[in-house]
């Protein structure tokens, strides 16, 4: 569908059977993954990644490693860091609650699914390129020769939340899903702006890291096209209700958005977001109905 005819992310969901939608959206992520084996890894994918780690640029300003694995398990070290490296450790941590979140709530979610159905089988592959997510915004510590030290661990406020979500029933749970990932694309087209803005004057950098965040910004919007799928009229409502307080949540548990400069202003904007509002290259290459 041209870019200019789709629905903005709370309008209805296409008067389509909802088994073509997904029947749609599966031959998408074939296109965009390649050979799906969750043993040997999206051949697409794999191959993305390959390319990005020949990518030889290097940040030219000073990098103290050390402070940087500091800041990375206690936010109270930020404060050593020069701006760039901030952005470098805000990129690093963006995804880290969603994949702990995937974790979780697949753990628990997979014992109740039918793998005999379509909507289940997409569910399993979205959780799958969360990985990629985590390895792609990893990836782009290569430019500054660092290397994340240790495993990231969520506070207990990530942790009840999720939990929470992993045990709510259908109703309830692809809504606030739903409100997550919306959340997750306004976050990420943040950090595309303010990544461009921070590196201006790094542009190989600044060309790698967005275009890491691209990628993942296309997935995004997918996914948020898929919950649209599992819910109704009430859902979307309810999502576009619980996407600020969704949002703070966000905020809340990755300071580090703050350090980097989302304020309330920031956080206003989203009342107006929409898919108008990514990069043309986005809308052109993700999929949404």
């Amino acid at each position: 569908m041209p870019t200019s005819l789709r629905p903005g992310l709370y309008s209805s969901v296409a008067d389509t059977p909802r088994e073509d939608l997904l029947k749609a959206y599966r031959d998408f992520l074939e296109q965009r993954n390649g050979d799906m084996d969750f043993t040997k890894g999206f051949s697409r994918r794999e191959a993305w990644l390959g390319e990005a780690a020949s990518w030889g640029s290097r940040f030219e300003g000073a990098v103290d490693a050390e402070a940087f694995n500091r800041a990375y398990g206690d936010f109270r070290e930020v404060k050593n860091l020069s701006l760039p490296v901030l952005a470098l450790l805000t990129f690093v941590k963006a995804n880290a609650g969603e994949a702990y979140g995937v974790e979780v709530v697949n753990r628990v979610r997979q014992k109740r699914q039918d793998s005999t159905r379509l909507f289940h089988q997409i569910e399993r592959l979205l959780s799958y390129e969360e990985t990629y997510h985590t390895r792609i915004l990893i990836g782009a510590t290569q430019h500054f020769g660092v290397q994340v030290k240790g495993a990231w661990k969520p506070n207990l406020q990530l942790r009840l939340l999720i939990g929470t979500l992993a045990y709510a029933p259908g109703v309830f749970f692809h809504p606030i899903l739903l409100a997550s990932e919306i959340s997750g694309v306004f976050v990420f087209q943040w950090m595309l702006k303010r990544v461009g803005e921070i590196f201006r004057n790094h542009p190989a950098v600044r060309e790698s890291m967005e275009q890491r965040l691209t990628e993942i910004l296309v997935d995004e919007v997918g996914h948020v096209a898929f919950n649209r799928m599992a819910v109704g009229a009430r859902g979307l409502a309810a999502a576009r209700g619980m996407a600020p307080g969704v949002m703070r949540g966000v905020i809340g548990t990755t300071p580090e958005y703050r350090a980097l400069g989302f304020d309330e202003n920031v956080l206003k904007e989203m009342e107006r977001f929409d898919l108008h509002q990514l990069p043309e290259e986005v809308r052109r290459r993700s999929y949404f109905v």
